[in-house]
């Protein structure tokens, strides 16, 4: 009799398990729905914005404590959903998850999007994987970078067939010039390095200060080589009226670039210049930690006193900032 009690109490046991087990999916299910509205809800309204974040991810990961890979999933569902409502009422409605949902945001729309639900309903995620796949070769591949050693990484992407031939064609001309074999990490090595000397904002920065450099030291010696009484003969009076006359078109000339440059919100290359030597580049945000932001994509140029209300362009003014923090600047 005490062992078919004992029996029963382990049953018990098992199924009391299970059942909280069972309420914790259902919760964690629930969870996911409320995350997600809550997410759409601070998107919408920007809030990271108040706290100094300058986007929904940074928020995720920095304030919510979220993954990276659980913060991709949610923001990558939360922008699709907007093209395809229908996805989101299939992830209110318990028919699918976020992460499932996430598997199939790059072949979903609003036309097929009942098949593509359907299947992440009926289906494992090994089977939607390989249907995205199938629908989109090129998702199937996730861009990544990953080290294999110390000091070597391995880099893996989808390419179309027209940029590998143009790949190998530049592979060709890189061959020829240089005699010898080039690899494809030397020819994009190259290409980059040579796209970075043209377009770098410090790069370019630096060569002007070396011209500039380089000029003085030349207008340094011709100034000398002039005082030298061996080298230039006694100047008459004319030669005096013309240096004056020259001199007071070129002032002249300076007061109307000076006031036209008031008026005009184009920034002058020296400014530009003296701006990218100083931040190089990259955005000068500060946040409340003290943390500098850095990011050199989507930089833009901001106003300190705003150029509306009367700002000049000098460099004092000027400060280098990402899209979002030179958004959230002018919000503040």
């Amino acid at each position: 009799m005490s062992e078919l009690k004992l029996v029963s109490d382990k049953s018990n046991s098992y199924w009391a398990i299970h059942a909280r087990a069972m309420m914790a999916a259902s919760n964690l299910k629930r969870s996911e729905i409320e995350m997600l509205d809550a997410l759409i809800d601070v998107e919408s309204r920007q809030v990271y914005y108040q706290m100094e974040i300058k986007d929904l991810f940074q928020y995720c990961t920095e304030m919510l404590g979220l993954s990276r890979h659980a913060s991709y999933n949610f923001i990558t569902v939360m922008n699709k959903s907007k093209d395809v409502p229908a996805l989101l009422e299939a992830i209110r409605d318990g028919s699918t998850t976020v992460s499932k949902a996430r598997k199939v945001c790059s072949v979903i729309t609003e036309k097929n999007s009942k098949e593509w639900i359907g299947l992440t309903r009926e289906c494992s995620s090994r089977i939607v994987e390989r249907a995205v796949a199938m629908a989109n070769p090129r998702a199937a591949v996730h861009e990544s970078m990953e080290y294999v050693s110390a000091d070597v990484l391995e880099l893996k992407f989808a390419v179309s067939e027209e940029w590998s031939e143009l790949l190998n064609e530049v592979k060709d001309l890189m061959s020829q010039k240089k005699q010898r074999a080039v690899s494809t990490e030397e020819t994009l090595f190259l290409l980059m390095s040579e796209f970075k000397r043209k377009h770098d904002p410090v790069l370019k920065a630096r060569r002007v200060q070396a011209r500039n450099s380089g000029r003085k030291i030349e207008t340094a010696r011709a100034d000398t080589a002039s005082m030298d009484p061996a080298n230039e003969p006694a100047r008459d009076k004319k030669h005096f009226a013309r240096d004056a006359a020259t001199a007071g078109t070129a002032h002249q000339a300076a007061v109307q670039k000076q006031s036209s440059a008031l008026n005009n919100r184009y920034i002058p290359a020296a400014s530009r210049h003296k701006l990218a030597l100083r931040d190089l580049g990259k955005c000068s945000f500060v946040d409340r930690h003290g943390k500098r932001c850095g990011s050199g994509r989507w930089v833009q140029k901001h106003h300190v006193h705003h150029f509306a209300e009367g700002g000049s362009h000098d460099v004092e003014n000027l400060e280098t900032l990402c899209w979002p923090h030179h958004v959230m600047k002018h919000r503040h």
